[in-house]
């Protein structure tokens, strides 16, 4: 056996899949979201858009790649139960290094469109790595470290923009694709060299992919089905504020200037900062208790907080609102992935990862799509509270549907 092959050589080591995979994730999502802070102005700048369109075409650069990595999810995750997690984890890792190699050198404002839109094509790295960790961490241990997964994802993606910053500042924008691109590459040779996964038995190579068929079979799965919305409604909730919080920001301050896009990003940010707090926390209350109750508990409690909004008068009000809210919120997460776990068998764990994250991404274009609708209709603090009844919502149906139903059995 090769390094290259389906798994790699030498034995599993759960640990040190944890591990190396852990820093890929949190490469992989910091990447996607670096472009965030310097977007408009690399394209003023360096590609020479004129300012009146510059918005436009940062909307479109940005959302592709999640459009793209939404379409394409169920198809990577239906290909690693063919080929394996490894191998799929190691091709999105390079693909995506070499995208990003691909934006540093891009010249004109459609070419960096195209170059995002294959970003979003070739994706997949991090539903492969959660779906190889879920398949080679003990029983023992599973709550844990998909909070502790979770955690990759929502560190990476609150740092990106940061690192995005500060990259920016120090080497120049397109020198900070050129990192990117090399942190990703690294962390994916360390994957060639560490990680290992189960083997595939020759009957799971020679499946035939079809993705309508599996989307049939997911719709009469009924557990992978209520995953599949529980992380579409858990996205929407979570971007729809990202269009909004500027102005909701510089409405609380009293004025408009650098301070207020400062509180803003930061007040952003806190959510995601408490999700890297509690992340482990609930994956750990729910391997106890049940992830179906921990669920329906963090739920009920982020939809109730969130209807405190409506109280709110001042900056440190919303902030500590915000704050509260992702301790609990960042409890759905690993608990539904963990769930997955549960709800579908070990040879279809790939294409189940790809579906759900198809949901997520999807649910990550479709979030602030509606809260910028509804931002031209309706209070920013409204909004807020109607996410928390959206919450208070999908843990009543998982009390009635899921927790209840259980005991009663």
């Amino acid at each position: 056996m090769s390094l290259l092959d389906e798994r790699g050589t030498g034995a599993i080591s759960w640990q040190r899949n944890l591990a190396v995979l852990w820093c890929g994730v949190f490469f992989a999502c910091a990447s996607y979201t670096m472009v965030v802070p310097f977007l408009p102005v690399y394209l003023l700048q360096e590609l020479h858009v004129e300012s009146s369109e510059v918005n436009f075409w940062s909307g479109l650069v940005y959302s592709v790649t999640f459009l793209g990595a939404s379409i394409m999810a169920p198809y990577w995750g239906a290909r690693a139960d063919r080929v394996g997690q490894r191998r799929m984890a190691i091709r999105a890792g390079f693909g995506l290094a070499f995208t990003y190699w691909l934006a540093g050198i891009s010249q004109s404002p459609e070419q960096l469109l195209g170059v995002r839109i294959l970003t979003g094509l070739i994706s997949g790295f991090v539903p492969a790595s959660m779906s190889l960790v879920s398949s080679t961490l003990p029983e023992s241990r599973m709550g844990w470290g998909m909070g502790l997964m979770q955690t990759a994802v929502a560190s990476g993606s609150i740092l990106g923009p940061m690192m995005g910053g500060y990259f920016s500042s120090w080497f120049g924008m397109r020198l900070s694709f050129f990192v990117a691109s090399c942190c990703l590459g690294l962390a994916t040779v360390m994957v060639v060299l560490f990680v290992r996964d189960v083997p595939h038995s020759q009957e799971e190579q020679k499946t035939k992919i079809n993705l309508w068929q599996d989307l049939q079979e997911s719709l009469h799965n009924k557990g992978l089905l209520y995953v599949m919305t529980m992380f579409f409604l858990i996205q929407v909730c979570t971007m729809i504020i990202q269009p909004l919080v500027t102005m909701y920001v510089s409405h609380l301050m009293g004025r408009m200037d650098e301070s207020v896009v400062k509180a803003a990003g930061i007040i952003f940010s806190l959510a995601g900062i408490a999700g890297i707090i509690a992340a482990p926390f609930w994956g750990k209350r729910g391997q106890q208790l049940g992830y179906t109750k921990v669920l329906c508990f963090v739920l009920f409690c982020a939809g109730a907080i969130n209807l405190c909004q409506i109280f709110v008068q001042d900056i440190w009000q919303f902030a500590g609102i915000q704050f509260v809210y992702g301790l609990f919120l960042a409890g759905a997460v690993p608990n539904v992935n963990a769930r997955l776990v549960e709800v579908t068998d070990p040879s279809m764990r790939g294409k189940a990862f790809g579906l759900v994250t198809s949901a997520q991404q999807f649910g990550g274009v479709i979030g602030p799509l509606l809260g910028g609708f509804l931002g031209g209709y309706m209070l920013t603090r409204h909004i807020l509270v109607i996410t928390g009844i959206i919450l208070l919502l999908a843990g009543s149906y998982t009390y009635f549907t899921k927790v209840k139903k259980t005991a009663e059995v």
